[in-house]
Parts: C-alpha cells; structure tokens; sequence
C-alpha cells in the first residue's frame, strides 16, 4: 500500500509530467447556490486558486464566504478555505473532491434570546448569535465545456457534508448542496 507522502510526490510529478505549455488560468472565481437540503436556501461566493495543474489535473485551494437561511430558526453567515483536486475527463467533464475548515456565524431568528448569569437571573442578550468551527468534505461532478468570450467556464454540482461544533458537546452533521459555475481570471 502507498504511503500518503509518497502518493503526494507521485501525483506531483505526474503533474508536472504532463503539463502543457500553454498558460493555463490560474485563478477563478466562483458563484453557487449553497442550500441545505432545498428548503434551506443561500449563496457562496469563492475564489479559486490553482497552485500545480495540468490539462487533466487541477489542485485547488478555495476561499469562500457565504450563507443561508433556515426559515424560523437560524441565520448562517460562513467564511471558509478548502483544499481539493479537479479532475478532467475526456476534456468536457470533471470530477472532484475538497476537505474544509471554517467558521459559521449564525443567529437566530423569531424573537428576543436570552442568557443565564452566573448568579442565576436571566437576562435578554443583545448580542445574540453564537459562533462555530465549520468543518466539511465534498464531492462533485461537472462540466467544462462552455465558452463565453474564449473563456471555458465550469458547471459544477458539489453534495457536501459540513458539521457545526460545538453544538450542545458533539458535531451536528448537515448535508447540503453546492451547485454553480467557475469563471476564469
């Protein structure tokens, strides 16, 4: 069985093997619908970075911010970096896989929150909303066969998993869907 650092310089020299002349973007930003489940809309908006690529490979790191709504609960604001790979099949079609970390903001909604003091009163809490670490892995399929103004642009579907902790002492799972397009700089 390969060992992980040896699979790691393995894929960067298969990289560099077969690496084109051509100039290949660099960077790219992304819009996308970031819904848990369908009735849980929001948006991510990122920016992509590809430090080693080749025709058929891409290593991606992403910054992201976005959010969505959970009608009668919670507002969710998140900032987050990823790393994965993009690979291109056949040209037109891709596959992918990232692991992230971030950090989720939410507030609630529907009405005054309050606090316990350490003394036992309860009082309204201004300030309400409470912050959480926000770690996630996806997989994703799409396709790079659109041109706008000599510029290929990518369709992605990406299912996720992203986990809030703390959450009352353990990780609580979401499942959700992140699905839009990439346009080159």
């Amino acid at each position: 069985m390969i060992k992980y650092p040896t699979f790691v310089v393995l894929l960067f020299c298969y990289v560099l093997a077969n690496a084109q002349t051509e100039e290949l973007a660099t960077k790219a930003v992304s819009v996308s619908y970031f819904g848990e489940t369908l009735t849980h809309p929001g948006l991510a908006l990122g920016v992509e970075h590809y430090p080693l690529q080749s025709p058929k490979h891409q290593l991606v790191w992403s910054v992201s911010v976005g959010g969505y709504l959970h009608p009668r609960n919670n507002t969710s604001f998140f900032a987050r970096l990823q790393v994965g790979q993009r690979l291109l099949l056949g040209g037109k079609f891709m596959l992918e896989n990232f692991v992230g970390i971030g950090y989720l903001r939410q507030r609630p909604q529907g009405g005054a929150v309050y606090r316990i003091l350490p003394n036992g009163a309860v009082v309204e809490n201004k300030r309400s909303g409470s912050g959480k670490i926000m770690p996630s892995v996806a997989l994703g399929i799409g396709y790079n066969g659109i041109k706008i103004h000599g510029k290929s642009i990518k369709v992605f579907a990406r299912p996720e998993i992203f986990w809030k902790a703390p959450f009352n002492g353990y990780y609580l799972t979401h499942f959700a869907m992140n699905t839009g397009f990439i346009v080159p700089l």
